[in-house]
């Protein structure tokens, strides 16, 4: 719901493409057409033809020691270099040319905030090399992230810079209805999801902080993806098109969409709906709003404009439920004797 950005974490992922991802494109590219042309003789002898590439070549020393490394990386008993075997002897240079192009396609359209993209079939190796290297293991790599930025990388950081940069942001940006402070209680959430997009694994922009419960199928999004058109809170302040009915003599919220189309199937697809309508959730925008009001009589008579304000400075992005607690506090009676 809260609008947000990723220009920090997008800086570092910015890197790892220039200098890992399109490498190794090109490096696949120039080995499946040198096969292709018979100036490389199958079945190799060793694995690492990759090393033999005119693109390898090219790179400074520290480069060529990052790759040496990473070819060597092992998942579940399988190298990296293995996986570019498999590739090179697996497909011909139209198909690499085609997994390129998609690649650079699907990421375009994130970068641009279209969300609306059809899925479409990614092979075997190329998912296995986007989604368990590139983002499972070299994400969280530190002597790859040493030489990339000089630096050390990972999860917890890709966090705080997601905070940072979004005004200390506290509140999970999908639904406002939980925290994302406690690590046990934040997670990477792909908005595309990295098992039908794995080409977009790596995009900042389809990379979010949420809570546990946005990731998880039984309640929030999990791997499903909307029908089109769809937004996320990289486009726009959601929140501001929830309309949130509180009913004082049910106990119950009401979430209806005051926006349009995209903002209904974002709505749906976080289960936004059911979720808000839940008694307990009455309970604590109730509990906050008495709260506040016993606050408030403390300090005279204050102005509707000062109520707003003071829910904005200090619940707002750092407390959960802030954007029901308004909707709640102008059908409160203390609200309306205000000015």
């Amino acid at each position: 719901m809260w609008k947000v950005n990723n220009t920090i974490n997008e800086r570092y992922l910015k890197v790892f493409e220039l200098d890992v991802i399109e490498p190794i494109f090109f490096m696949i590219q120039e080995t499946v057409i040198g096969i292709e042309i018979g100036k490389i003789i199958l079945p190799l002898q060793r694995k690492d033809i990759w090393n033999q590439t005119a693109v390898f070549l090219a790179l400074s020393i520290n480069k060529q020691k990052m790759f040496s490394y990473i070819m060597q990386k092992t998942i579940s008993g399988k190298k990296l270099e293995d996986v570019f075997y498999d590739i090179i002897i697996g497909y011909d240079s139209k198909h690499v040319e085609y997994i390129y192009k998609l690649y650079c396609q699907q990421n375009h359209e994130v970068y641009k905030g279209n969300y609306s993209i059809p899925q479409s079939q990614v092979s075997e190796y190329f998912k296995e090399l986007f989604v368990n290297f590139y983002y499972s293991n070299f994400f969280v790599d530190d002597n790859i992230w040493n030489i990339l930025a000089g630096e050390q990388y990972n999860r917890g950081s890709f966090h705080k810079n997601f905070r940072t940069e979004n005004s200390r942001l506290a509140v999970c940006p999908y639904c406002d209805m939980d925290t994302i402070v406690a690590i046990s209680n934040i997670s990477i959430e792909h908005f595309l999801p990295k098992s039908k997009f794995p080409l977009l694994a790596m995009n900042p922009y389809n990379l979010i902080s949420s809570c546990t419960a946005c990731n998880k199928a039984h309640e929030g999004k999990g791997e499903k993806v909307s029908d089109a058109p769809i937004i996320t809170p990289y486009n726009e302040m959601i929140g501001d098109s929830a309309d949130f009915l509180v009913d004082f003599l049910t106990g119950k919220i009401t979430l209806n969409n005051k926006g349009g189309p995209e903002h209904e199937n974002f709505f749906k697809l976080l289960k936004l709906e059911a979720r808000y309508s839940e008694p307990f959730i009455f309970e604590c925008v109730d509990d906050a709003a008495k709260s506040l009001f016993l606050t408030l009589s403390h300090y005279g008579s204050p102005t509707k404009e000062s109520i707003n304000s003071y829910i904005s400075n200090t619940k707002e992005r750092k407390e959960k439920l802030s954007f029901a607690l308004k909707s709640a506090i102008i059908n409160y009676p203390q609200y309306k004797l205000y000015k």
